[in-house]
C-alpha cells in the first residue's frame, strides 16, 4: 500500500524516479523518490526494532531533502521521540486484508544537508565532469576520489551539488551506493551495508500492490 500511495503522490513517470532499497552509505532506505527534490521513506513495521534508527536518522539527514518515517502502532511513540522535528511521520494500520497509511505529520525541508555526504554519492568520473563543467579545469582524473569529493563539496554550493546528485542518480537509472569503492579511488561510490532480510520483511509488510 505504501508504494501505491507514493506512486499516487508522485505520478509523473518522466520526472519522478521511485526506487526501492536505495543504498546511502551506512544505511539503506526502503523507498527513495528522486525528482526536483530527494525524498526518503523509511519503514518500521510492528515486527521490526528501532535499534538502527539512530544511525539511519544520522545518515538520511545528511542527504535527503525530505524524510518520512512509516511506523506500525507498536513502535510509533518510541520512533516519534527518535526522529527530528522536520521528518514526516505516518502510521501504518494493518487490518484483516490490507494496510492503511495515515499521515500524522508532513515532512519539512531538511535544514542542514551535508555537502561532503552529497559529494560522496557521485561516482568519481561524475565528480570530475561536474567540477570541470563548473569551470574548475585544474581538476585531474588521477586524483583520489576522496580528494575530489572534498573539492566539489568545497567549491560548489550545497543546492547545486544536491541537484547534480539527483541528476546523476536519474542518469544511472537509480543506482546509489551499490558498488564497492576500488582501492585506488576508482569509479565507484562507497559501499552500503545491506541488511536484506530485515528490509525484505518490511517491504513485504508495507509495499504490497494488492
Amino acid at each position: 500500500m505504501l508504494l501505491r500511495d507514493i506512486e499516487k503522490r508522485f505520478p509523473d513517470k518522466e520526472n519522478d524516479l521511485i526506487l526501492q532499497e536505495f543504498g546511502c552509505n551506512a544505511a539503506r532506505i526502503d523507498v527513495a523518490v528522486v525528482n526536483g527534490a530527494f525524498h526518503g521513506f523509511e519503514i518500521k513495521s510492528d515486527c521490526d526494532s528501532l535499534e538502527r534508527l539512530g544511525v539511519q536518522v544520522a545518515e538520511y539527514s545528511k542527504i535527503f531533502d525530505y524524510v518520512t518515517l512509516v511506523s506500525g502502532k507498536k513502535l510509533l511513540d518510541a520512533a516519534r521521540r527518535k526522529i527530528p522535528a522536520w521528518w514526516g511521520l505516518n502510521l501504518a494500520i494493518l487490518t484483516s486484508d490490507e494496510i492503511h497509511i495515515r499521515e500524522l505529520r508532513k515532512p519539512k525541508k531538511n535544514p542542514c544537508l551535508d555537502p561532503l555526504s552529497l559529494a560522496q554519492m557521485l561516482w568519481k568520473r561524475e565528480t570530475v565532469k561536474c567540477l570541470r563543467r563548473y569551470g574548475f579545469k585544474h581538476i585531474s582524473a588521477t586524483q583520489p576520489a576522496d580528494e575530489l569529493w572534498a573539492e566539489i563539496a568545497r567549491l560548489i554550493s550545497t543546492d547545486d551539488l544536491a541537484a547534480e546528485v539527483r541528476a546523476a542518480i536519474k542518469q544511472r537509472g537509480g543506482s546509489g551506493f551499490e558498488w564497492l569503492r576500488t582501492q585506488n579511488g576508482g569509479s565507484n561510490t562507497t559501499a552500503s551495508t545491506p541488511f536484506r532480510l530485515q528490509y525484505r520483511e518490511n517491504l513485504d509488510w508495507l509495499l504490497s500492490l494488492k
